[in-house]
């Protein structure tokens, strides 16, 4: 009898990428070239006898009355040094760009720079992208089909962020509500892939944390200026989220990127706040895919974002610059109306919000992380113009387009119904007269016997119930705008 040796079917793990790292970096594939100029630098300074080293200062009264810690930047706590003012020294404050010059000297059982001279500026380096915004768009995106330049470039923008509006005392951060033509979930998909292609202690927001073995202490350092958060667009949204959107104010981070995704093609109402309350709405067009791929997150995307965040672009180079840019952004949100004949009730809510504090905004945004990516001191009025028609004017089109129902040409809002009461009141809004439109013509159009003829009358209540309509006469309904 000949036995046949069964094989054991060996089971191929499954593939798990390996996450970005930002506080535990270590190889110099990691860190840009400006960075490791930068460590490159302190390192070498520090062992001079009488060094001469700039830094970011870590402050904190548990060191010590005159001590405190050098870094070589806010982000950067893989080198340090421990510095001791005499003293009559003021410390400097927690977090401020310092050059000081001292001598090494002996405490106790390690070394440190006894500090004779500070001056409060910082040695320059040149802080430079090691690739374009093109090539950061295109490895950010790197595992999706079917996304056109255009909203490649505005999920990209969403990453590069925008520093603080100071005029205006606001956070930086570019927001974004990412809408689904798909139906497949394909947003939400997109937001959680982002998250995975961002190091773990940048999205949760985390303080880092340094260890000083010869204080026998560990240090807390802030979390990094930028962080992006994701939220489900379909769920009623926090308090603290809702207050955040609307204020652009935060105490933790200098910026933040606030990306909401849903399942929906479209907004519930123009009431919505994913609607009102972002930067400007997207869509994901029905083609867009998610490509089966195995690979690890290119380390570009980190280092790509870790410099953005290093410029800081103004708005133009005075106030009289900004004043203007203001101006010109607001009469482009009115442009926007204009082109699509939107009522004079709804130009001053959501979208079409030509205040300030609105939607001029979100444009000023875009045009601060466009100044970014090429390097940019600051913007201006012509960089403004060109942005607001190639990027936010073209992307509304796209949506203004595929939303051919959210609200009847007459201004009286139709996403939240369902599709019934849609064709119902956009029915309505077209043919009625000055006095309205009578039952007999709709149950014509509508309806084929007497059931149905009963149920539009429902329809019909219920959409007085929700202030669409009203019924100026027995059985005449006439269409209400938006208010």
């Amino acid at each position: 009898m000949t036995f046949i040796e069964r094989q054991k079917m060996v089971k191929t793990p499954s593939f798990k990428p390996i996450r970005p790292s930002f506080r535990e970096r270590q190889f110099g594939s990691e860190f840009n070239r400006w960075e490791m100029n930068l460590l490159k630098q302190f390192s070498y300074a520090k062992q001079s006898r009488n060094p001469v080293i700039s830094g970011v200062v870590i402050f904190d009264r548990k060191l010590g009355r005159n001590r405190f810690v050098l870094i070589p930047a806010a982000h950067l706590a893989q080198d340090y040094v421990i510095c001791e003012c005499p003293a009559d020294f003021q410390v400097p404050s927690n977090l401020s760009n310092v050059t000081i010059q001292g001598s090494r000297r002996i405490f106790l059982d390690h070394w440190e720079i006894l500090v004779e001279k500070i001056s409060y500026d910082k040695e320059k380096i040149p802080i430079k992208p090691e690739i374009s915004f093109r090539d950061f768009r295109d490895h950010l995106l790197s595992q999706w089909g079917g996304i056109s330049p255009l909203l490649s470039d505005l999920l990209a923008f969403q990453f590069v962020s925008s520093p603080p509006i100071l005029d205006l005392g606001l956070s930086g951060g570019l927001n974004l509500t990412v809408y689904d033509g798909t139906n497949r979930g394909e947003s939400k998909n997109l937001l959680g892939y982002f998250k995975n292609m961002l190091p773990p202690d940048i999205t949760l927001g985390k303080s880092g944390c340094l260890a000083l073995p010869e204080l026998a202490a560990d240090q807390a350092l802030s979390p990094f200026s930028w962080n992006f958060k994701s939220f489900d667009a379909d769920k009623p949204l926090s308090q603290n989220l809702l207050t955040f959107l609307d204020k652009r104010k935060s105490k933790k981070f200098s910026e933040i990127s606030i990306g909401l995704g849903s399942k929906r093609s479209r907004p519930q109402s123009i009431y919505d706040p994913p609607l009102t309350l972002v930067d400007q709405p997207t869509l994901l067009p029905d083609n867009v895919e998610m490509l089966k791929m195995n690979f690890d997150p290119p380390l570009e995307v980190t280092k790509y974002i870790i410099t953005m965040q290093m410029l800081h672009p103004t708005l133009g180079k005075t106030q009289a610059d900004f004043e203007e840019m203001l101006s010109i952004t607001s009469s482009n949100i009115i442009e926007i109306a204009e082109k699509y004949d939107i009522p004079q009730t709804v130009r001053s809510h959501g979208l079409f919000d030509p205040s300030y504090y609105g939607k001029p905004q979100s444009i000023l945004r875009l045009g601060l992380a466009s100044a970014r990516t090429e390097e940019k001191q600051s913007t201006d009025n012509e960089e403004l113009i060109r942005l607001f028609h190639s990027v936010f004017m073209k992307n509304m089109e796209t949506v203004m387009e595929a939303w051919d129902e959210v609200f009847t040409k007459k201004g009286v809002e139709i996403a939240s119904l369902d599709e019934f009461d849609r064709q119902l009141l956009k029915f309505i809004s077209e043919k009625e007269s000055e006095f309205g439109l009578g039952l007999d013509a709709l149950t014509e159009h509508f309806a084929s016997n007497k059931f149905q003829e009963f149920k539009i009358r429902q329809h019909l209540d219920d959409l007085k119930n929700v202030g669409k309509i009203c019924e100026p006469k027995f059985n005449v309904f006439k269409s209400l705008p938006f208010e």
